[in-house]
Order: structure tokens, then sequence, then C-alpha cells
């Protein structure tokens, strides 16, 4: 994604809006179906029927030795269960680990390629929501199970790792993951409680001022880190006036690399009299993937974000 242009950084920001809106406010959880438990044959035990993301109910008559992932999140996760060997494709926006250079790119923003999917000869396939429904049935024309395990909640990146672990072999080390995971939040939920909250005011793009508003990600890690998304009156990926942000006045204010010059807020009206820019605080993310991929790698975001927001806590 670094390489990216920034028009084509925000609409895959966009897209993944539309992905993720509305999943982390006063809305129900999801059911069973909705969440990704597996169907049946919860042991491991083959054939096995999974229940994706997406309520589709997926038989897997053996254990994967080929996969091709489409979600950059979901390669993150299947790397480290030490699955890395077994990944035969990824898309061009795979990044992280180092790793997944050396690997086929099987798909871009335009879309799964399906010659290439097909000439890797892979035994499942972890497909993107962002591929389209098209792109959905051509997949499944293949006669390869196809799963969608993107995560719209921090709950389904942990079923997402259970699911993936149990399709695998690597039960235990999903478990222990899924462990490892709860823990480090519950810490670091635990040390940003002592401290009142501090507003935020995240930045996607100065370039029509863009903001995380609720619904995103982006805004339930602010609330998880013991902030308060100042934003949270718009809807997803929001434009946000001078003057709102002026009056919502963040005491802190958080963006990516990518979003624009950090350094001509302290300038700009609305931005410049802000207690945050007031106080010099004002942070660039170190990498947005962590806040925005639905991968283990969101505690590494949620952490961040704390430390930004109470360094005093840590």
């Amino acid at each position: 994604m670094k390489s990216l242009r920034k028009p084509f950084l925000l609409l895959t920001i966009v897209a993944m809006a539309v992905l993720l809106a509305s999943c982390f406010n006063a809305a129900p959880q999801p059911s069973e179906k909705d969440t990704g438990e597996p169907a049946a044959n919860t042991g491991g035990a083959f054939p096995m029927v999974v229940t994706d993301f997406e309520g589709r109910d997926v038989s897997i008559e053996k254990p994967p030795e080929r996969i091709v992932s489409l979600a950059p999140g979901i390669t993150e996760i299947l790397f480290e269960l030490s699955l890395g060997e077994n990944v035969v494709g990824v898309t061009d926006y795979d990044d992280y680990p180092a790793e997944v250079f050396s690997i086929p790119k099987v798909g871009d923003f335009q879309g799964p390629n399906m010659e290439a999917i097909a000439a890797q000869k892979p035994d499942i396939i972890f497909a993107s929501t962002l591929s389209g429904k098209n792109s959905m049935e051509a997949l499944q024309r293949l006669g390869i199970p196809v799963l969608v395990l993107e995560a719209k909640s921090i709950d389904q990146i942990y079923n997402s790792i259970e699911i993936i672990g149990k399709i695998t072999g690597k039960t235990a080390k999903g478990d222990a993951l899924i462990a490892d995971m709860k823990e480090r939040m519950a810490d670091i939920q635990e040390r940003v409680s002592a401290y009142p909250r501090k507003r935020v005011f995240y930045i996607v793009d100065t370039n029509g001022n863009f903001t995380a508003g609720r619904g995103t990600f982006i805004d339930h890690l602010i609330n998880l880190a013991g902030g308060e998304n100042v934003a949270a009156d718009s809807e997803g990926w929001a434009q946000y006036s001078m003057e709102r942000i002026a009056e919502k006045n963040p005491e802190v204010i958080i963006s990516a690399a990518h979003a624009g010059n950090m350094k001509a807020l302290y300038r700009l009206p609305g931005y410049s009299g802000t207690d945050a820019v007031k106080n010099d605080r004002v942070y660039v993310i170190s990498d947005d993937n962590i806040i925005s991929r639905t991968s283990y790698r969101i505690v590494q975001g949620l952490e961040e974000i704390a430390k930004f927001l109470h360094p005093e806590a840590f």
C-alpha cells in the first residue's frame, strides 16, 4: 500500500470504511452465523463445513496445503500462524511480512486475477469482500473452497484466527495468539483507565479534510485507548470543516504518514488554535495498516494510539 499514489490510498481507505462501518457502536453483536463460527466439525476433522463472515456454508474436504489470500489482513494472520510456506498467492497490496514480496501476485484493487489464481492450484482461497460479488462467484466456479474471513470487529478477528487455525491444523497456535491479543488489550485498557479521556481528532487526508467517524476501526481504537473521538458525530469516513474542528478543540491529533504535511496544521485556521497544536500533541502513526487492517497487529495499533493519548500510563 505504501507505494500507491495518494488518491488510491484514500480510495482504499474509503472502500474499507464501507466494510467496517457501524460495527462498533450500539449495534447488536453479530449472530453466530455472522461471526463466522464453524458450523460443524469444530474438532478439525475433515470434511469440514465452515460458515464464513458472509453467512456462506463452505465445505472443505481436506487440510489445505496451498493457500491463496486476497485479503492482506488474512495474509498477516497466516504468516503469524507459521503458514507462510503454504501461501502461494497474494494481492499487490500485501506488504507484511517482508516474505510476501516473493509470493506471486494474483489480485489488485480491481479484483482477483482468475488465471493467476488457477495457475497456483490452491486448495483454498481466502477472498476479500472488496473483490465484488461477480468475482466471488467466478472464484467459486473454479471448484475451490472460497472463504471470506475479513473481520468487521475485533471479536471477528479472533474468530478468523480460530477458524484458520482449525482448518490448517494450527488450533493451538491460533488459540495462543488470541489469548496473547486479549491479554495485551486488557493491559492497555487497564493502564489508560486511570486517566481522563482525551479529545482526539484523526486525519485521514488533509486534502478534503477527511476524518474517521463513528463505526470505523480507528474510532473504536480511539475509545479503547482512553480517548473520545470528536468526529464520532459523523458516520464512517467524513469531511470535517475547519469550523467544526475549532469548535471541538481536540487535545490530540493523530494522522497517517500519507495524510499530508502535519507541520502545515500549525498554520491552518481551525487547527492552529486547538489544544493539540498549541501543546504540540500532533502525532503520526508508524503504519496506518496496524489500525486499518483486520489482523492480529490491531493490538499494536491500539498500543500506539494509547501511548499518544496517555504516555504517562506507559
